[in-house]
């Protein structure tokens, strides 16, 4: 009768407390849903820790709602702490990557919030902040140097974010770092629109102008001196009609970046371009400069 007696009160104090328990859940998601974010965090954290210290599976959905109730509270560190834990449980929701991924920009962990953004881009492509998503996604593989995934995701971005010249020297950026010259020289030509001072596109457009001069002239000189054929002198004067504007071009650029950032190797460029044009005085003066 004395062992009975005390497994009746042990079933007893367990439906007790598996009463109380259920309780905190229904009054914690009740204050949730009202958004009392106080109490929710209060009763639903309460009820995690019940059930963790029976070592009994809490829903995923729990420790989203106590991150969510934390991060509308400001208690960073305990929202990332439940985020995290309804991440690893398995539950999935836009909310749950784009609190994740602000989170993480917040401490500055670049690695973590990719990793968050990406599922959000992955799992949810038609979400609500999907362009909000897919912007910061672009930029932090600016940021991380992963230039062939920041190819890939461009075409998704908003016409409206690919406008922005912010987005449009990033942009500029990944081309150059992949070697795609042709979109270089025209993201050059529209940066330098919007801002015509732009040191990187300016260097760009020098840099363009004289390899095309410089390329042509050395040819046609070198063809010119094998052979001082008049074919070749007639080729040499047709081909200087080219080099010249293209020099005179490329000048004009260098003397900008010159005013703007007096560099050595701006001046030494333009040392280059006034000896191709045989005005040697001029050209010492800037290999001087170079110096």
């Amino acid at each position: 009768m004395h062992i009975n007696r005390i497994i009746i009160s042990l079933i007893a104090l367990m439906i007790v407390h598996s009463c109380t328990t259920t309780k905190l859940a229904e009054e914690g998601e009740t204050a949730y849903q009202a958004g009392n974010y106080q109490a929710a965090l209060a009763q639903l954290e309460q009820h995690i820790n019940e059930k963790e210290q029976k070592l009994k599976p809490v829903d995923s959905s729990i420790y989203f709602k106590v991150g969510k109730a934390a991060w509308e509270l400001n208690n960073s560190e305990k929202a990332r702490d439940y985020l995290e834990s309804a991440d690893n449980a398995g539950y999935k929701s836009p909310e749950l990557y784009l609190m994740l991924s602000q989170m993480y920009k917040n401490i500055d962990n670049l690695t973590l919030e990719i990793e968050a953004l990406e599922s959000y881009y992955k799992q949810f492509p038609e979400g609500e902040a999907i362009n909000k998503i897919n912007n910061r996604l672009f930029d932090t593989y600016v940021e991380s140097e992963q230039w062939s995934k920041a190819e890939d995701l461009w075409p998704q971005l908003a016409d409206k974010t690919k406008a922005d010249i912010e987005k449009q020297k990033a942009w500029f950026k990944v081309n150059k770092k992949l070697g795609n010259d042709a979109k270089c020289d025209e993201l050059a030509d529209k940066i330098l629109d919007k801002e015509p001072d732009n040191i990187a596109a300016l260097e760009w457009n020098a840099k363009k102008y004289f390899k095309k001069a410089d390329d042509l002239y050395v040819k046609v000189m070198k063809d010119y001196n094998e052979s001082r054929s008049r074919e070749n002198y007639n080729k040499l004067l047709e081909a200087w009609d080219i080099i010249w504007p293209d020099f005179k071009t490329s000048r004009d650029y260098f003397e900008k970046l010159y005013k703007l950032e007096p560099k050595s190797r701006y001046a030494n460029y333009l040392g280059h371009i006034y000896k191709r044009m045989d005005k040697d005085r001029k050209a010492e003066e800037w290999y001087k400069k170079a110096e």
